[in-house]
């Protein structure tokens, strides 16, 4: 379970919405391959709460299956050192895993890999890795555009409409300041042109 950025909050709509500063620009991070936008905005939601209550049986079960070695060895009949050892690493184990989950990023980030051509959702996983949620070719990108929230519409979305699937939310921040992103990421896609190419000057002893 991963907290996805709530796209219902930001629509194309009518209603009267108030309009406050926002003073916020896009998470942008370049990279070699390409760039990365992660949203501004925390989400507390089912995925979070998810991760805590994991973190805390995690950490629950960690001291339960030390604890079980301090109990008097007649606590358990004949065999009290097999008795010991395997609750404690049935223990063991399954605080690991809970630990592994609730250690798992629940913000989703969206990669522009320009050099693959491919649109990445990503996750933080355990231990600093990254896990992958979804791929798609910058090709199968059918409109990108900004949207104001539905609360304020001084704040915003970028919105990627995937060609016969979904909508992805990349990015958040001040209305103003997303054009810029939203050009950026079209352009990426091939939906636009950065605008029309200079013509040749040629010089040098080569020139006619």
């Amino acid at each position: 379970m991963t907290a996805q950025p709530n796209i219902s909050d930001f629509a194309n709509t009518a209603a009267p919405a108030s309009k406050q500063p926002v003073f916020m620009r896009a998470n942008v991070t370049e990279h070699f391959w390409g760039f990365e936008v992660r949203p501004n905005e925390q989400i507390f939601d089912l995925a979070v709460l998810t991760r805590a209550v994991a973190g805390f049986f995690a950490g629950a079960g960690f001291i339960a299956s030390l604890g079980f070695w301090l109990l008097p060895s007649m606590a358990f009949v004949a065999t009290a050192f097999t008795s010991k050892l395997t609750v404690s690493v049935l223990l063991m184990v399954v605080a690991s895993l809970l630990a592994r989950f609730a250690a798992r990023g629940t913000q989703v980030r969206v990669q522009f890999d320009t050099s693959a051509g491919e649109l990445r959702e990503v996750v933080d996983g355990a231990f600093g890795s990254t896990l992958i949620l979804a791929t798609y070719g910058l090709d199968a990108v059918e409109a990108v555009e900004v949207v104001e929230s539905t609360e304020n519409r001084g704040f915003g979305q970028v919105h990627i409409c995937m060609r016969g699937t979904h909508t992805i939310a990349s990015g958040d921040g001040a209305v103003s300041a997303l054009a810029t992103l939203r050009n950026r990421i079209a352009n990426e896609c091939g939906l636009e042109t950065s605008g029309q190419a200079r013509e040749a000057v040629w010089g040098g002893p080569l020139a006619a």
